[in-house]
């Protein structure tokens, strides 16, 4: 068994099976090289994994709630049904990642880069997709209670069509239409606009 140590915090290896236990407990891992490694159905609840270099890394079914993965490399990483609610992400190398099935629900992925990212089955409600690159994006999942697209430069979602000027001035504001506020109908209408204004203001760029 190899103990492996960053900062104050350890990770158990198991050399037989090259994975890692289950035991992670408040671990900062910050900036650490864990290129390619098994971390499969781990638990780094709340680890601070800023800047960390995960490509590659096998996460599936793992427990990432609240971690810390702002500017993190997780390029072609393995997030296939992870639990990242409430993940700091911004800024996070998500190119080709598999993420399918994982939960995304409140995470921060503004800035963070999605191309070609797997998102089939993934929950984004609520989660905040400000200047995400979504290029490429395999089966974006928008769920929302009204139907909606794009038109030119122009949002619909339900009856209304707005331009990105105009819906970001009504999210700032009070205003009803029909579905009131703090509603988990609200935040699944504003997860729908925030993916659109992040696809519509990349084709700008």
């Amino acid at each position: 068994m190899t103990v492996i140590k960053s900062n104050y915090d350890k990770i158990l290896y198991e050399s037989n099976q090259h994975t890692i236990k289950k035991t992670v407990e408040e671990a900062v891992l910050k900036k650490a090289n864990l290129q390619g490694a098994n971390l499969r159905g781990a638990d780094l609840e709340g680890a601070n994994l800023q800047q960390a270099n995960l490509r590659g890394a096998n996460l599936r079914g793992a427990d990432l709630e609240g971690a810390n993965l702002r500017g993190a490399n997780l390029q072609g990483a393995n997030l296939q049904e992870a639990n990242l609610r409430g993940a700091n992400l911004q800024g996070a190398n998500l190119e080709e990642a598999n993420l399918r099935g994982a939960d995304l629900e409140g995470a921060n992925l503004q800035e963070a880069n999605l191309r070609g990212a797997n998102l089939e089955g993934a929950n984004l409600r609520g989660a905040d997709l400000e200047g995400a690159d979504l290029r490429g994006a395999i089966k974006l999942p928008i769920f929302c209670k009204w139907s909606h697209g794009i038109t030119n430069q122009l949002i619909h979602i339900g009856c209304e069509t707005k331009t990105i000027d105009d819906w970001d001035i009504f999210f700032d504001s009070d205003q009803i239409i029909q579905t009131p506020r703090n509603t988990e109908e609200f935040k699944q209408i504003q997860a729908v606009y925030l993916a659109y204004r992040a696809y519509l203001t990349h084709l700008k760029s």
